[in-house]
């Protein structure tokens, strides 16, 4: 008698794209060459020092920075995450490329706001892994789903700017192995869609 055995399903393999403002839009914005909105009232120092908004940062008084050590692992997205009150920020040091796997908001919108009509988990038809260079790190918009950087060179230590809450949030892994809290919703990727992602350079 033959016994049949259902295979591992495949993983949904991701080819990354570089990273640019144009094809960020939706999931967030580049950090690193000056653009934005100039802030030209400033001006003690002429054209030698210029301050710009790169980006539509979000947060509130329980902001704080975290310096995050990754080292290279395999490239498979095993959790990814959103956070609710802030635009959480990663900015590579020693100008090391990595790898973002990004997810647009899907229930949690940019604004704040939560849409309980749409997906509770990251929409497949929008999650894209980003290559960076490392010559600019990236500010997320609110509700972007994300998996933590891939670092590409090796131990690469990032500038996180997050909350404490979500810090707070990541401490407290459920017994299903996710987490959530004010300002976090993390999940399995295996659990929720029968299946890993990996990234395929």
């Amino acid at each position: 008698m033959t016994t049949l055995i259902n295979p591992a399903p495949s993983p949904h393999v991701l080819r990354p794209v570089p990273a640019t403002a144009l094809s960020l839009a939706g999931y967030g914005w580049t950090i690193g060459t000056p653009a934005g909105i100039e802030r030209d009232k400033i001006d003690f120092y002429g054209r030698e020092v210029r301050v710009t908004h790169p980006a539509e940062f979000r947060s509130n008084d329980d902001t704080c920075l975290n310096l995050v050590s990754f080292t290279k692992r395999a490239l498979e997205v095993r959790w990814m995450e959103y956070h609710s009150k802030h635009t959480q920020t990663f900015i590579p040091l020693d100008g090391r490329p990595f790898y973002m796997v990004l997810g647009k908001p899907t229930q949690r919108r940019p604004d704040g706001s939560f849409d309980p009509s749409q997906s509770p988990v990251p929409d497949l038809n929008d999650v894209t892994a980003f290559h960076f260079d490392g010559s600019a790190g990236i500010v997320m918009q609110v509700g972007t789903w994300h998996e933590v950087p891939f670092p590409i060179d090796g131990d690469t230590h990032f500038v996180c700017v997050c909350t404490n809450e979500t810090n707070s949030n990541l401490e407290q892994q459920g017994p299903d192995g996710e987490a959530r809290g004010g300002d976090l919703e993390k999940v399995r990727i295996a659990k929720r869609f029968g299946q890993n992602f990996v990234i395929c350079p």
